[in-house]
């Protein structure tokens, strides 16, 4: 296939499509972006804008080497923009980060050739003990002039010495990318609502370091757990519970599948409650929840008895409260991730189709993962988790696994709509859950630029 987008082979092009990266240096990082990008040659040279804390040396020699043309007074027609803001935080407040770079925007728009892209590259920040998304807010901002395409992330080494007053080392970044084509708006009118920042109160938790990013090669699935479409590893559970909770604790997952944080609960001695709609699946977690706790002939082997207790009901989570659970410490859970399991084509249906096993969560009208419209997923969603609030103690925290959505082309930012939304939640940093165990596969080659999602947000929370 001819490739019209950048001068990369495919073997070189694969590499790039994965939406998680390892960080090198600066400078690798806007070569790897600028040769994707760009299509220039010694007879063509096509102009780029990039405005970063490297030397100006640096960046022409970047240039140079690639034949391209740096136009740092936006007075020429690009190809592609880039923005590093990295740094650039302990250097000026805020407003005037996102004021700026807003400015810059408008003016890479009005410059950019159609189907072209822009690149911001930022971080979320800790100010004063309280967390603010400033990767999430100026990819919305952004997003009113561009479309939002896509985004990467960006793993700094991992020291993994959290500070006393943070859940993390912070140690991830984003490249977030933004196409000028047929849904881009061009109409910033004004600001969006900030994210409320709040202070935690992160004195109960154990003092066990946890990753901002986790790479997790689960363990081969079992047949019963395969039987489900979307389930995640029980070894990702357990990191958070050993962070979060201690023995004796109560777990709870209101949408809990084939009951990964059940079992993953149980095996850490804690008690682990859940709920599911689906009868299918509300068997086999109780099946499996029921081997942890009473394995066959366990009696013949030195083994501490496990006291820890369970319970899962074949309920709608709607229907969740303190009639039916006791207070709970720790919630952990996975929404369905839209309709995208009903798609033709979704990740993965062709195998399960082939293997005659289920392409979707139910039949039933409840479920979310039925629902086609947006917004309407996202309001019943947030409604749900919203009526869970008054499940847990005071003071206790909530993990959602999660990923954003591409569909039809354009890109719906699920998780962090929820973060928005949950506005009556102290949000903490985000960790990723980042899969290293799935081929690459060349989507776009030779036209556009389209990532393998390897990428899960795990979303943070604590009740005040």
């Amino acid at each position: 296939m001819e490739n019209r987008f950048n001068n990369l082979t495919s073997k070189e092009w694969l590499p790039f499509q994965k939406s998680w990266f390892i960080f090198e240096n600066k400078s690798n990082l806007i070569e790897k972006n600028i040769r994707f990008f760009t299509k220039a040659s010694e007879k063509k040279k096509e102009n780029v804008f990039i405005n970063s804390n490297l030397s100006q040396n640096e960046i022409n020699d970047l240039c140079k080497k690639n034949n391209l043309k740096l136009n740092k007074d936006l007075d020429k027609n690009l190809t592609f923009g880039l923005i590093d803001l990295l740094n650039e935080e302990k250097e000026q407040d805020l407003d005037k980060i996102i004021d700026q770079t807003i400015e810059t925007s408008k003016k890479i728009f009005e410059k950019l050739d159609e189907k072209k892209f822009l690149c911001i590259v930022t971080k979320n920040l800790t100010i004063n003990n309280e967390y603010y998304p400033l990767a999430w807010d100026l990819a919305y901002e952004i997003s009113k002039i561009f479309s939002l395409k896509d985004e990467k992330i960006g793993c700094l080494e991992n020291k993994n010495i959290p500070n006393k007053n943070c859940l993390t080392n912070n140690s991830i970044f984003y490249s977030l990318y933004f196409k000028k084509d047929e849904n881009s708006k061009n109409s910033f009118d004004q600001r969006n609502k900030r994210y409320e920042l709040k202070v935690p109160d992160l004195s109960n938790l154990n003092k066990i370091n946890i990753k901002s990013w986790n790479i997790i090669k689960p363990k081969p699935r079992k047949k019963d757990e395969i039987l489900h479409p979307a389930k995640y590893p029980e070894e990702l559970v357990e990191i958070f519970l050993k962070k979060f909770t201690k023995e004796k604790d109560n777990v709870f997952d209101p949408m809990c599948g084939t009951g990964s944080t059940q079992v993953a609960a149980l095996k850490n001695n804690r008690n682990a409650y859940g709920c599911e709609l689906s009868k299918f699946f509300y068997e086999i977690a109780l099946k499996r929840c029921n081997e942890v706790r009473d394995p066959i002939q366990k009696d013949l082997f030195a083994e501490e008895k496990n006291d820890s207790k369970f319970k899962i009901l074949n309920i709608d989570c709607r229907k969740a409260n303190k009639k039916v659970f006791p207070e709970i410490d720790y919630i952990i859970t996975s929404p369905p991730y839209w309709d995208m399991l009903n798609m033709k084509g979704a990740e993965n249906q062709a195998k399960r189709r082939e293997k005659d096993l289920k392409l979707n969560y139910s039949e039933d009208k409840e479920d979310l993962g039925n629902i086609d419209d947006y917004n309407k997923f996202l309001k019943e969603l947030i409604k749900i988790y919203k009526s869970l609030i008054p499940l847990i103690k005071s003071k206790g925290f909530i993990t959602i696994i999660v990923k954003n959505i591409k569909k039809g082309g354009k890109n719906y930012p699920l998780a962090w709509d929820i973060c928005k939304e949950l506005d009556d939640l102290i949000l903490l940093e985000e960790i990723m859950w980042l899969q290293d165990d799935q081929s690459i596969a060349p989507y776009g080659y030779g036209n556009t630029f389209v990532t393998n999602t390897f990428h899960h947000y795990c979303l943070n929370f604590q009740k005040k």
